[in-house]
């Protein structure tokens, strides 16, 4: 009875605010305000990101253009160069965020525990998040070098190599570069978060399991680490999402060379665009990124939501 009364009073209302041209006009005036954010979104997103998915359509070879519907997917499945960007991609992002996640925890507990000097070693942690991808690339490129590079330099006179290395000559060393330049460019962003989530938890949490007589690996992992749950998944899956359509640092450095051992995804993008002049294939390995990053994003939604409901 309450419900069926319910709904016809929602009836009512409706037949109301249709017949009150005042209340029908307050009702868009909300649609109004989000209108013009909706059509820039649109013309920056939507749009672009259509005339992608029509472009992986056609087979593009100059001022040619032919309709091939999927047969562009097809290819770019069927290749061995995809699959094997795909686990470049895949063990550079692992890598860089285990690394990133590992080394900004760390920093982040070294700042909290300072009593001084926080705030001037907290700026120059950032330092490295601040430069341009493209410019920190360059200069880590210079670093680099087998013949003048510092790094070179430093190893051979503390006696770890003999001979100059080319650190971006052979496919395992130049992978490894590129991860350990995204690790001194990302650590800082994590760095940040997992700080101010410390600064979050209570210090009667610490002092009741110092009371408990708790080892600081104890406090750690019965109170450090349950508090900052939430933030570690929103960090490290958001991390996953930036690293892994991530280009400018191995576009510089390497452009997916040596013998393709660093041409991860949008490497891959880039050169059959750019390079090979195959810009529907490289618009089908664009909708199949963005198919991996939306996967990723469905995933970071989920965990949220799931670690946002209440314990029974």
């Amino acid at each position: 009875m309450n419900d069926a009364t319910a709904v016809a009073g929602g009836l009512r209302d409706k037949r109301r605010t249709r017949r009150n041209p005042v209340a029908f006009g307050h009702r868009w005036y909300g649609y109004a305000f989000v209108a013009p954010v909706a059509l820039f979104l649109c013309a920056v997103i939507v749009v672009p990101l259509g005339h992608a998915f029509w472009t992986s359509l056609y087979r593009v070879r100059g001022l040619n253009t032919t309709f091939v519907g999927l047969d562009n997917y097809v290819r770019v499945l069927s290749d061995d160069a995809f699959w094997h960007s795909l686990g470049v991609s895949l063990v550079f992002t692992g890598a860089s965020v285990a690394l990133h996640m590992l080394l900004g925890l760390a920093l982040a507990l070294l700042l909290h525990a300072l009593a001084f000097a926080r705030t001037p070693l907290r700026i120059l942690f950032l330092t490295p998040w601040m430069v341009a991808p493209a410019v920190g690339a360059t200069i880590w490129l210079w670093l680099l070098e087998p013949q003048f590079g510092v790094v070179n330099y430093l190893l051979r006179a503390a006696h770890v190599v003999s001979a100059p290395v080319a650190w971006l000559g052979q496919p395992g060393t130049a992978l490894a570069a590129v991860i350990a330049v995204d690790v001194w460019r990302g650590v800082p962003f994590v760095m940040l978060l997992m700080l101010a989530g410390l600064q979050t938890i209570p210090a009667e949490q610490y002092e009741a399991a110092a009371i408990d007589g708790a080892s600081a690996w104890q406090r750690f992992r019965y109170v450090t680490l349950p508090n900052l749950r939430y933030l570690i998944v929103v960090a490290s899956t958001l991390d996953i999402i930036n690293t892994i359509r991530h280009y400018d640092i191995i576009g510089v450095m390497t452009a997916g060379g040596p013998a393709g051992g660093t041409e991860a995804l949008p490497v891959l993008l880039y050169n059959t665009a750019f390079r090979a002049n195959h810009f529907g294939e490289a618009a089908a390995i664009g909708v199949a990124l963005l198919v991996l990053v939306l996967g990723f994003s469905v995933l970071y939604v989920k965990l949220t939501r799931l670690d946002r409901q209440p314990s029974a």
